[in-house]
């Protein structure tokens, strides 16, 4: 007959093999299911950007935070006009993300960023419409939240474009505080999209 100690002992080794399991199986049996052209065109469908990446990988440290991490990410306009290029997208959020419909970004993190800042004739940024039309049900999911965290961004051009003037900025480094990201989606209107 097993004593208490025995089986005190054999359930902290059920627990730490199913921690073992969570932070690194887990997560590379979702990098690998990962459909990449899938994700392209649903992303496609819910906002009309023109969507390419080349992977995606995901983590998850012994905290339990989860990391996701897009190469070569790019995002066209639906008349192909560039918008938005990174080299690195590394996201770190909570075991949410996965499971529900809450975005908790703790950190994002992006690095060799190109960004067309266009403005249309009529003084409209084209950006602008993105927030009212984006469509989550696309994801499965009638509604997001997110909880926006402090962005830093490494080697930023960002050219502002109007039907009268062109300019370029570049930046080494570029970082938004929590409260900036905040206040700047706060200033959207989402349809499907709340920020918390």
């Amino acid at each position: 007959m097993m004593n208490k100690k025995n089986t005190i002992l054999i359930l902290i080794s059920i627990v730490l093999l199913l921690y073992a399991c969570v932070i690194s199986i887990v997560p590379a049996i979702i990098t690998n299911l990962f459909d990449i052209t899938k994700f392209e065109q649903k992303f496609y469908d819910a906002s009309s950007l023109v969507t390419t990446l080349d992977s995606v990988n995901y983590k998850i440290k012994p905290n339990f935070d989860v990391i996701i991490t897009l190469k070569n990410v790019s995002l066209k306009y639906i008349d192909y006009q560039p918008m938005f290029d990174a080299g690195t997208i590394e996201l770190t959020t909570t075991p949410s993300a996965l499971l529900g419909n809450t975005f908790n970004i703790k950190n994002l993190y992006l690095k060799n960023v190109k960004y067309e800042d266009q403005i249309l004739p009529d003084g409209t940024n084209k950006l602008a419409f993105l927030p009212r039309a984006f469509d989550t049900k696309q994801f499965g999911k009638n509604n997001i939240t997110i909880v926006p965290g402090p962005i830093k961004i490494k080697n930023l051009k960002i050219k502002y474009i109007t039907p009268t003037t062109y300019d370029e900025k570049d930046y080494i480094n570029k970082d938004y505080s929590k409260s900036e990201v905040k206040l700047f989606l706060s200033n959207q209107i989402f349809s499907q999209i709340k920020i918390r």
